[in-house]
């Protein structure tokens, strides 16, 4: 397995969507959900900074050797994104 794969592998189990911060964003005035492009983006562009724990240990476990460079960031963040993207999908509104 890649190092790619396990770091996805891993934060594929450990990213779970808030639905408290769902149902938060849902409160708002409909015009600011609206300005935010929705709920959901709303949450994939603002709650997505919760997961730093996540990707910190994703990074560890795909044992990469300059776990602290920017490309690896970078990966780590396209990784997740996609996955909240994927997990906000099979959310019902």
């Amino acid at each position: 397995m890649s190092k790619l794969e396990k770091m996805k592998e891993c934060l594929l189990s450990s990213i779970e969507i808030d639905m408290q911060q769902i149902e938060e964003i849902k409160q708002q005035p409909q015009s600011q959900i609206d300005l935010m492009g929705g709920v959901k983006e709303w949450y994939r562009s603002t709650g997505c900074s919760n997961y730093y724990t996540e990707i910190v240990q994703a990074i560890k476990s795909a044992e990469y050797k300059y776990p602290d460079s920017d490309s690896v960031w970078e990966k780590a963040e396209r990784i997740k994104d996609e996955i909240v993207r994927e997990k906000l999908s099979l959310v019902q509104l």
